[in-house]
């Protein structure tokens, strides 16, 4: 069913970036943005927050409805725990629960005493071995935020090495510059970025973030092997109070 296969890209395409900042502020800031989505005649909408939890711990979260002629399709709540050690994003827990016409469950414990990640997926579950710098899904996004304040060169590549299952991948991201990009909201000045792949690999996936929002995920556009193209693009934000708007 290919409206399956298109809500859990919709997920998917949630996943892939969260937020950064620029080193204007080096804090981390507390949001809730909304977003809408589309792709293949499906449309999708999905909240994105950012709340503190103690004085060092945070908690970063999504949620996405994905919908065909009024009806659901997919649901997805998404979110993780994760303390500031310095310049250093460390992972404490991770869920991922998909539901409609396409069902997954995963979650990760990050035990750092023990050094060993439990990760789950549905009914199987395997211990992973961690090192310093292993995150989940939402944790890199974090982590990303951090490398961009230290590192803004133009071509710049970030590594991160993610939990997936029963593995621990590396993803890669390339900063490739400054744009200004039209939005609902406005003209925003932002920083695009895209995903490393190997030459054969036919997928594509570009970031756009806005530059005077503290970098705030603006737009994200992915491609898939089959030709399918997913946009999903800022509707409204909220950050430390203030509502995001474009400057006049």
């Amino acid at each position: 069913m290919r409206s399956k296969a298109i809500a859990t890209l919709f997920a998917l395409a949630l996943s892939c970036f969260a937020n950064s900042c620029h080193s204007q502020n080096t804090r981390l800031l507390e949001y809730v943005a909304e977003y809408e989505a589309s792709a293949n005649g499906l449309a999708a909408t999905a909240t994105r927050s950012l709340s503190k939890i103690d004085e060092n711990s945070y908690r970063l979260s999504n949620s996405l409805q994905a919908s065909l002629a009024g009806q659901t399709l997919a649901s997805l709540l998404q979110a993780s725990e994760f303390i500031i050690e310095g310049n250093r994003v460390v992972p404490l827990n991770y869920t991922y629960q998909l539901s409609g016409v396409s069902g997954a469950s995963h979650a990760i414990f990050f035990n750092w005493d023990a050094e060993i990640a439990l990760s789950t997926e549905d009914d199987e579950s395997w211990q992973l071995p961690l090192r310093d710098g292993v995150m989940d899904q939402l944790s890199y996004q974090v982590a990303l935020r951090q490398a961009l304040i230290d590192n803004s060169d133009s071509e710049a590549i970030f590594s991160f090495d993610i939990i997936d299952g029963d593995a621990i991948e590396m993803q890669q991201y390339r900063l490739v510059g400054e744009e200004i990009l039209s939005t609902p909201l406005g003209e925003l000045n932002t920083l695009k970025l895209e995903r490393v792949r190997e030459a054969s690999d036919q997928r594509a996936s570009k970031i756009w973030l806005a530059v005077d929002w503290n970098f705030l995920l603006t737009r994200i556009e992915q491609l898939n092997n089959s030709g399918l193209r997913i946009v999903l693009e800022l509707k409204s934000a909220e950050l430390n109070g203030e509502i995001v708007r474009a400057d006049n």
